[in-house]
């Protein structure tokens, strides 16, 4: 008995990265024991694994980016973070500024500026592999400033408190340029490599998963729910820059997400303001139901405009030869 699971994945926006990531979130809520097992089975399935997997993914990319190309992937990686940021940031500070530190429909200043100034990297990186090229891709090495607390507290105006974590960068940029340099000294070695990328999507996804738990969901109630979608539509200013220089918006729509690290985000803020300690405790649980919510939602607004853009190329192309 045959079963089309491949074919299967293609019909789901972002299927190859959705579905895996999804099952992971399930296994951690109702059987966490099983990546507990040990050996193999915890060093391939557990939250753990999700970096070197990913980091092996990195170092593939990296392999297919031209030297000649690197130039225009940093340009790419300025205009992501430049977006993302305009439109977490507007969001933020604007209930702030209208509604106070009380903020609105439950959800905080922190807990917006800290799940909308982040994204998911490895949903990021699967996304632009899949809708558009290498140096899509390869923009994620500048583009991982967003990373951490450094621009929620630029944002809440704290940006004295905080230093770009530089190492964490250069630890991001090692893989990629270590395989960017490998791809370009033999062309073979770069087509095999390439080969192999797409392959690891699913073998990352599952372990991410693995790190969130639907509880969080159900604590964080409708305010981490609406928070996740909201999340799940800040691409939209990555987009429309990018789509304004001229390069492929789409991927900047798969800036749309909140990252696993950003549930850290609040307690750190909290740290270095206590003022903000009183909210830190429901923030986070809204910042962490933000993630599994906008790394559902966000695949599947990047597939529907794709599809919907590659729709309208056949349109115009059909009436240009008609004409």
């Amino acid at each position: 008995m045959q079963i089309p699971i491949k074919k299967t994945l293609d019909k789901i926006p972002g299927g190859l990265m959705v579905v895996p990531l999804f099952l992971g979130v399930l296994t951690n809520t109702f059987f966490p024991q099983v990546l507990q097992i040990g050996s193999f089975t915890t060093a391939l399935f557990s939250k753990e694994a999700s970096s070197t997997i990913l980091a092996c993914f990195m170092f593939l990319i990296g392999s297919q980016i031209n030297f000649k190309l690197a130039p225009k992937a940093l340009k790419k990686g300025a205009l992501l973070l430049t977006g993302k940021f305009i439109v977490g940031a507007g969001i933020g500070l604007a209930v702030a500024a209208i509604f106070g530190p009380a903020g609105i429909l439950g959800l905080t200043p922190l807990a917006i500026l800290a799940a909308l100034l982040n994204a998911n990297g490895g949903l990021y990186a699967s996304l632009a592999s899949s809708y558009g090229d290498e140096t899509d891709v390869g923009a994620y090495a500048l583009f991982s400033l967003k990373d951490g607390p450094f621009f929620t507290l630029v944002a809440l105006g704290a940006s004295g408190l905080a230093t770009i974590p530089f190492q964490t960068l250069l630890g991001v940029l090692i893989p990629i340029v270590i395989g960017m340099i490998l791809g370009n000294i033999d062309p073979d070695m770069r087509k095999f490599l390439g080969s192999s990328k797409l392959l690891l999507i699913p073998f990352f996804s599952f372990p991410l998963g693995a790190g969130m738990n639907l509880s969080t969901i159900v604590k964080a109630g409708g305010p981490g729910i609406l928070l996740g979608i909201i999340a799940a539509f800040t691409g939209i200013g990555a987009y429309f820059l990018l789509k304004l220089f001229k390069e492929n918006p789409i991927v900047g729509l798969a800036t749309g997400s909140t990252a696993g690290n950003a549930v850290a985000t609040p307690a750190v803020v909290a740290a270095a303001d206590p003022t903000l300690a009183a909210v830190a405790s429901s923030a986070t649980a809204q910042v962490a139901a933000a993630c599994v919510i906008s790394a559902i939602v966000c695949p599947i607004i990047v597939s529907y405009v794709f599809k919907r853009s590659e729709k309208k190329k056949k349109v115009k192309q059909s009436i240009a030869r008609t004409a």
